[in-house]
């Protein structure tokens, strides 16, 4: 920090006074440096009364960049299970196929990454939808949302050792599907992808829910190219020919159930809980920063800390946490905030809320935020952060007032 009013005394004096005075038990009003310009103080940390609670959100967005599809039970957080539905688009308009059989039908997604066990096994079952997933507006669709289906075929476990040694989830589809239900649909049905999905509308992918922590959720890449139904049959002609159904440019939702039955992830005040897929989030209040309004006081520096809590082994700590404002359940993206990246030296997170801070004092802005993983929609993440008594949330909070 530069005080370039500071003219008479050596910026490494400043320095040693202020932060030898950082741990002292400050008040407001209470100057222990004082230019003739401006008194700096350091807001005590009796005065500092922060309201954090848990709270389960329950659905988020379906759209996703990615899809997730697994099981498996929490110790703390309960019951969680992750499968998707997904469309599938012509290679081309005005399609004619005069298929007699098929010979090979197989689905193929990009694998990307996994959370949880890696050598757990699922049991996957494939569904062909009986209803739409179209709508004019995407975001209407969250992943609490269920569709009917009609069941295809089940798999024999499949490991996700070998999903990540392959960098694909395959699945054999029986040859007894796909021949009237896709290929030799009408010339209508056909003639483009906006006849051919409210014609045949999709596919739906789930796993049999693992109630043991040896259970994971993996991440499938299926807006890449690489992701296609891949049809190899036998036309009218007698010759064998094949055709790749892309994912990519199809509606691709998911769906995400919680059971927090065994969970007490809401009423542990001492503990914060953050869980993606529209899990558990926290709720972060500022309020007691409403006794400084209208006080001529300017936020010099303020820089919010979570520790994180260690006595659960199982938790890999994210790369990443987000902080937002929540007015009235609209999610704002804070401006100037910046941090927020797991500083695996202490174990914690840290966020600069300079300007958010400021203008709750100056403006009477909205004092909520809410604390979520990071990319919520897109992966498996977990952590749980201290609040206790001998280890809360800290704010560092210096203030300047002329």
């Amino acid at each position: 920090m530069k005080i370039f009013w500071l003219y008479h005394i050596p910026f490494l004096l400043l320095l040693s006074i202020f932060f030898s005075c950082e741990n002292e038990d400050s008040l407001i009003g209470e100057n222990f440096l004082n230019t003739n310009e401006h008194d700096i103080f350091i807001f005590n940390d009796s005065l500092i009364d922060i309201v954090a609670t848990s709270h389960i959100e329950d659905s988020v967005n379906a759209q996703s960049s990615l899809s997730l599809l697994g099981s498996y039970l929490d110790p703390v957080f309960g019951q969680t299970d992750a499968g998707f539905c997904f469309q599938i688009t012509l290679p081309n308009n005005d399609m004619e196929f005069n298929a007699q059989t098929i010979t090979n039908i197989e689905l193929n997604i990009p694998y990307v990454d996994f959370y949880g066990d890696s050598l757990s096994e699922f049991n996957v079952s494939i569904s062909q939808l009986n209803e739409s997933i179209n709508s004019s507006d995407s975001t209407e669709y969250y992943s609490n949302q269920i569709f009917t289906s009609n069941l295809i075929t089940n798999t024999n476990p499949v490991s996700l050792s070998e999903i990540r040694n392959t960098s694909m989830f395959s699945m054999q589809l029986p040859t007894s599907f796909g021949l009237n239900e896709i290929l030799n649909l009408s010339s209508e049905a056909l003639s483009d992808n906006g006849t051919f999905v409210e014609t045949f509308n999709g596919f739906k992918l789930e796993v049999e829910p693992i109630n043991s922590i040896n259970g994971a959720i993996f991440y499938l890449n299926s807006g890449s190219e690489e992701a296609a139904l891949s049809i190899e049959y036998v036309n009218l002609n007698g010759e064998t020919d094949s055709v790749d159904f892309a994912l990519s440019s199809g509606v691709r939702l998911n769906h995400f159930a919680h059971n927090y039955t065994e969970s007490n992830v809401t009423s542990v005040d001492t503990l914060l809980f953050l869980q993606s897929m529209g899990g558990v989030f926290s709720e972060i209040d500022f309020s007691f920063l409403e006794n400084l309004q209208d006080s001529g006081y300017i936020v010099n520096e303020a820089e919010l800390i979570f520790s994180i809590f260690n006595d659960n082994e199982l938790l890999v700590s994210p790369e990443r946490i987000t902080l937002v404002e929540s007015d009235e359940g609209e999610l704002i993206s804070i401006a100037g905030l910046s941090g927020g990246i797991l500083n695996n030296d202490n174990d914690s997170y840290s966020f600069d809320i300079t300007q958010h801070l400021q203008k709750i004092i100056t403006n009477g802005h909205n004092p909520i935020c809410r604390l979520y993983t990071y990319s919520r929609t897109s992966n498996a993440e977990r952590v749980i952060l201290n609040n206790t008594e001998s280890n809360p949330i800290q704010l560092k909070l210096v203030l300047i007032k002329g």
